[in-house]
């Protein structure tokens, strides 16, 4: 475990944080960076999102079938015309139909298509739905039941605006040990359905088996890269090294929630991009097979 820290430490990593069974084994920090330190962590900030929009569902305040428009209004997207065909089930599964300019160029449900300017309605969807901003319901609904400090930033990176999770390393760990336990926290249910996580880490879409309820999930034989929709399917699973029942919350520039429950194991990585991750990636990068390659010694599955 020291030796695939250490190689995490040449990365431009700046957390690791290693739990099994609930406890902290191992954590380290670089740059500066400590454990009240928090960074945005993009994308994998979408697995967090999902949790809320699940807990809102669960407790019937939504529905995932649930037209878009019924939460926006007509005109939300690009497409007004048949806009009222995309659901929120859809638009957690990023299979929209909608390109970057919400204009609809697939029929809804069918196509994975990795689409933050569709996924950012899902903000106003749950601010709707609660009735609070998305800070306050994240708090009352997740954050504070298991001692998460974290703020949902606002962002117009895609154009439309939406909302990017800081976190620290540690509450990223606390988010991935909720998922673990499938929405408990010390024995009390944080979440009100334990099966919302189960769902969540199916694949959700017909042409992306590595994607679920905007989670990443390593139990497909295949996948999808994030990017347009002429980008091909990767004939291996999300992590060739990794355990198979491995799901994972994803960021640009190398931020990590990795879940293994057979292992009983949560994995976190906070920094900037990784050398060897490839170019500016998305969210799956070559870096996640080479530190699992080292952590796969380390844990001996």
């Amino acid at each position: 475990m020291r030796a695939a820290l250490d190689w995490a430490g040449t990365q431009r990593s700046t957390a690791v944080v290693v739990l099994w069974r609930g406890r902290i084994v191992a954590e380290r920090y670089w740059s500066g960076w400590n454990t009240g330190t928090d960074s945005i962590i993009a994308s994998a900030g979408k697995s967090v999102l999902s949790a809320l929009i699940g807990q809102l569902s669960v407790t019937g305040r939504l529905a995932l079938d649930d037209p878009v428009t019924r939460w926006l209004g007509a005109g939300w997207s690009r497409s007004p015309s048949t806009e009222s065909r995309i659901t929120l089930r859809d638009l957690l599964s990023m299979s929209s139909g909608l390109n970057d300019s919400l204009q609809l160029v697939a029929q809804p449900g069918n196509r994975f298509y990795y689409n933050n300017p569709a996924y950012y309605q899902l903000f106003q969807v749950a601010q709707r739905a609660s009735g609070q901003d998305i800070n306050t319901a994240s708090r009352s609904l997740l954050f504070d039941a298991i001692g998460m400090s974290s703020t949902w930033r606002l962002s117009f990176d895609t154009g439309e605006p939406g909302f990017i999770l800081s976190a620290t390393a540690r509450d990223m760990a606390r988010y991935g040990l909720l998922s673990l336990s499938k929405g408990r926290w010390n024995g009390t249910a944080v979440l009100s359905d334990s099966t919302w996580f189960d769902r969540s880490w199916r694949f959700s879409t017909p042409d992306n088996a590595g994607y679920g309820y905007l989670w990443w999930l390593n139990s497909g034989a295949s996948y999808r890269m994030p990017g347009p929709y002429v980008l091909p399917t990767v004939q291996t699973p999300l992590i060739p090294s990794a355990p198979r029942d491995l799901v994972a919350a994803l960021g640009k520039g190398d931020k990590k929630i990795y879940v293994i429950p057979s292992l009983q194991v949560v994995v976190v990585r906070h920094g900037e991009e990784a050398d060897v991750a490839g170019g500016n990636p998305l969210a799956v990068s070559a870096f996640d097979e080479q530190w699992w390659q080292r952590l796969k010694v380390a844990m001996r599955y």
